[in-house]
């Protein structure tokens, strides 16, 4: 596994305007964009290493300028994503951040976050938005946190029940019948653990602290 390269993925939500996302952008060894999500990068003056998806959204300009680095796949049963983060799990990368994956359109916004833990176990898969941060925990993790952190976290399986340590509304045997269940708590420390029975992990979201 490569895993000494920062690898981001830029999808064709929103752009990221937050400076995290900024500070990503500029700082990847790879730099890979779904689709359209190339045209808006080359505005902001940055170039991109790879273009994957189906070319139904890019530019004529940015196509004929950038041919060289464009992988098309017309498989209509993964959307850009997907296909992008297919193609770091075959060039071996261990771990990926997204950008642009929420944002403009809703369904987008929820089949992006979902789709997290279809690339499970093979990649480790983080999205960040100008708000905070989606990423994967494992039962029995230790979460590093900050005083005050928001935290909310979700299942897709609704039989799943959590307890928790390190939250300010500590969670004993709780169970994630429905995505709003397990909503709106803040950290009490600088870590948190989630501890749960099932082969997947919890989605878990840390919105940036306001300074």
């Amino acid at each position: 596994m490569k895993a000494d390269r920062k690898v981001v993925i830029l999808a064709n939500g929103l752009f990221p305007k937050a400076q995290q996302g900024l500070d990503l952008l500029k700082a990847a060894d790879q730099l890979i964009c779904c689709d359209g999500a190339a045209d808006k990068l080359i505005a902001k003056g940055m170039s991109p290493h790879v273009i994957v998806g189906d070319m139904d959204s890019l530019s004529g300009e940015v196509r004929e300028q950038y041919a060289s680095i464009i992988i098309q796949s017309n498989d209509q049963e993964s959307n850009d994503l997907t296909k992008a983060v297919h193609y770091c799990i075959e060039k071996g990368y261990s771990s990926v951040s997204i950008l642009g994956a929420t944002g403009m359109r809703e369904d987008h916004t929820l089949g992006n976050i979902s789709l997290m833990l279809e690339y499970y176990p093979r990649i480790e898969v983080q999205i960040i938005s100008d708000y905070g941060i989606f990423f994967l925990v494992r039962s029995g993790e230790q979460v590093r946190s900050k005083l005050g952190e928001k935290i909310s976290f979700f299942s897709i399986d609704n039989r799943v029940s959590v307890s928790s340590t390190g939250l300010l509304y500590q969670l004993n045997d709780l169970r994630l019948s429905n995505w709003y269940r397990a909503t709106l708590n803040e950290a009490t420390a600088d870590q948190f653990t989630l501890n749960f029975e099932s082969d997947l992990p919890l989605i878990v979201y840390k919105a940036w602290c306001q300074e």
